[in-house]
């Protein structure tokens, strides 16, 4: 049961288990001291990672120094105060903490500063008549034990193989990212995780470079994303455009012309420079003006009244129309593309009943087109792809082993080789870790394996 249990879920064997030591030393002791102190210890300082347990421990320990120290000086101070004013003795212990807190601020040790005025605490309250000294050193060392015990503890672990072979991509919106709750912090950690760890992963999402960075913040990403349903493959840490699959720039114009004898309004996204630029002009409708509203407060996008000039490659135009416009339109720019180079996408995720986001891109605008792209680029040579959406049909197609989410369109679900029973971004990277973190006794899914495990 525990041996395919991420770390997050590990985290509360272990914790258990370092609790139980800490009873067994206690009676290995003659049940000398109180346990309660060094059970405490162990479960605040395990992390689910060794490195986040060495990093609290050492924390923990200058706590407890420091909570010793101070209960030192609090209890030969209020033995001056006679015991009908014991709400006094109450009140300097109160306001003792404010200054042992204030050390470890100053130490910049602010995660030692809970334990510090535990440990104050428990030496002031418990003082069963001993001298001070004793049960600052009691305290201290059932302190100790616990956060040892929690360190040795989480240092242990299932041996695993990792699937360094394997690319993992995701879609984003509708598979990893949910729209009301984000990444979840479940999934945020685990694969943060993961990422440190070595793991190759990149999202494949219909954003821009730049809309995207506002909800993966935090995320380390090691490999290039691919942005704006694949028409350009972005390296999120250089702020650089790796590959672009633009519009032909007589394609482009001619579309627009046709498009203003229509008299539709188009937003013209261009790369020009390493940078995004969305070029616009009078609205026709109250929907588009809406997008726009929306979409210029973040300062992750570059909006431009007027027209594009010479410069720059046209990656895609964006019209929001009507259903029936939008029919009407894509038969006519049909008619103009003789040579087959344009391939379209409507969303209507984000539009009132009635209405879509209607885009033209380059026909190898796609995320398997760009998938294939990046995967020239690095060692791994296996993919393994998690879609919910129209847009990732192509990539759940290409890969070696795809996922549709659970939510996921009927479309998505019949490309997809499986489909995951849990909710969209818990069980996308519960399923990553399962695949690239594994026991030695479990293979990989034939379709990754490159020889006999």
């Amino acid at each position: 049961m525990f041996a395919n249990m991420p770390r997050v879920g590990m985290r509360m064997v272990k914790t258990s288990l370092a609790v139980a030591i800490c009873f067994l030393l206690y009676f290995a002791r003659g049940e000398e001291g109180v346990p309660v102190f060094s059970t405490i210890a162990a479960i605040i300082c395990m992390q689910p990672y060794v490195e986040n347990s060495r990093q609290a421990a050492f924390n923990r320990i200058i706590g407890t120094l420091l909570g010793a120290v101070f209960a030192l000086l609090v209890l030969y101070l209020i033995r001056f105060i006679p015991w009908e004013y014991r709400i006094l003795r109450y009140m300097v212990i109160s306001f003792a903490i404010i200054p042992v807190m204030y050390v470890t601020v100053l130490l910049k040790r602010t995660g030692a500063s809970a334990l510090a005025a535990i440990v104050l605490l428990s030496i002031c309250l418990s003082n069963g008549g001993r001298p001070p000294m004793i049960d600052a050193v009691n305290r201290s060392v059932e302190t100790i034990i616990g956060i040892l015990v929690s360190l040795g503890v989480n240092r242990l672990h299932l041996p695993r193989k990792k699937a360094k072979n394997c690319l993992f991509v995701t879609g984003f919106d509708g598979a990893l990212y949910d729209e009301k709750t984000g990444i979840s912090p479940y999934a945020f950690f685990e694969l943060k995780q993961l990422l440190q760890n070595g793991l190759a992963f990149t999202i494949a999402t219909e954003r821009t470079p730049a809309s995207l960075l506002a909800d993966v913040k935090g995320l380390d990403l090691n490999l290039p994303v691919i942005a704006m349903d694949g028409a350009v493959l972005y390296d999120l840490k250089e702020k650089r455009y790796l590959a672009t699959n633009g519009l032909r720039k007589e394609m482009a114009d001619a579309i627009c012309a046709l498009l203003r004898e229509r008299d539709y309004h188009y937003f013209l996204n261009v790369v020009w420079q390493d940078v995004l630029l969305i070029y616009y002009k009078e609205f026709k409708n109250e929907v588009e003006q809406q997008l726009y509203e929306t979409a210029r407060r973040s300062p992750y996008r570059n909006y431009v009244y007027g027209d594009m000039p010479e410069e720059g490659i046209v990656v895609y135009i964006l019209l929001v129309l009507r259903d029936e416009e939008a029919d009407a339109l894509e038969e006519e720019v049909r008619a103009m593309d003789t040579a087959g180079e344009l391939h379209f996408l409507r969303d209507k995720s984000e539009t009132p009943e009635g209405y879509c986001h209607w885009k033209i891109y380059h026909k190898n605008a796609t995320k398997e087109y760009m998938l294939e792209r990046l995967l020239q680029d690095i060692p791994q040579k296996k993919c393994v792809a998690f879609g919910s959406n129209r847009n990732d049909l192509s990539m759940l197609a290409a890969a070696d082993l795809s996922f549709a989410t659970a939510e996921a369109i009927p479309e998505a679900v019949q490309a997809a080789h499986r489909q995951l029973k849990g909710p969209g971004g818990d069980s996308i990277v519960r399923q990553i870790f399962h695949l690239y973190e594994r026991l030695p006794w479990e293979k990989l899914p034939k379709e990754l394996r490159e020889t006999k495990d």
